[in-house]
């Protein structure tokens, strides 16, 4: 379960990369894996008017049985589908998906690929869903958020972290 300090923290960065701050913060975090930190993975997800529950369905029916087999699994602790609260003009999005990963998670033992054909035996069925779903999307972006870690005297975005210590 993530705490209320990093929920708001996840919660302050998606703002950022809402409004456009994200391409600029992106070139300046690199090198700035925190070694300890858990690993923030966010997917947005544009749909057209009415279909929003078809996608849901399609989400819920050949996507979502992999992020819960990486949840048991431990290489994922946790996957969460957000949809806007209220009506916007021109939203970007529709849904959200925020994944949390373990700094170093754990191996899933298999491929992508073994996974999907242990889970849907059926492949020809898989293939058809996600073709719809993706059919259904409009537009589709990913992201990875970086904790910054705020006590530190002189946060900064811009000195790169070697060996779990950041190199000034």
């Amino acid at each position: 379960m993530i705490g209320k300090k990093h929920l708001l923290s996840i919660v302050a960065a998606i703002g950022l990369a809402v409004v456009g701050i994200q391409g600029v913060a992106a070139q300046a975090l690199s090198g700035r894996d925190l070694p300890d930190r858990p690993r923030v993975g966010v997917s947005y997800y544009k749909v057209p008017p009415g279909k929003h529950d078809e996608w849901l369905a399609l989400y819920k029916k050949w996507h979502r049985p992999i992020m819960e087999a990486q949840i048991k699994a431990g290489t994922t602790t946790s996957s969460n589908l957000y949809a806007l609260r209220n009506h916007q003009i021109g939203s970007p999005y529709d849904f959200v998906i925020i994944s949390v990963s373990p700094a170093e998670p754990k191996p899933l033992g298999l491929s992508r690929g073994e996974l999907i054909k242990k889970l849907f035996p059926d492949i020809e069925a898989y293939v058809a869903g996600e073709k719809r779903r993706w059919e259904l999307t409009v537009d589709h972006w990913d992201t990875s958020l970086l904790e910054i870690d705020i006590d530190d005297p002189n946060p900064s975005v811009y000195y790169p972290i070697i060996e779990g210590r950041v190199v000034r």
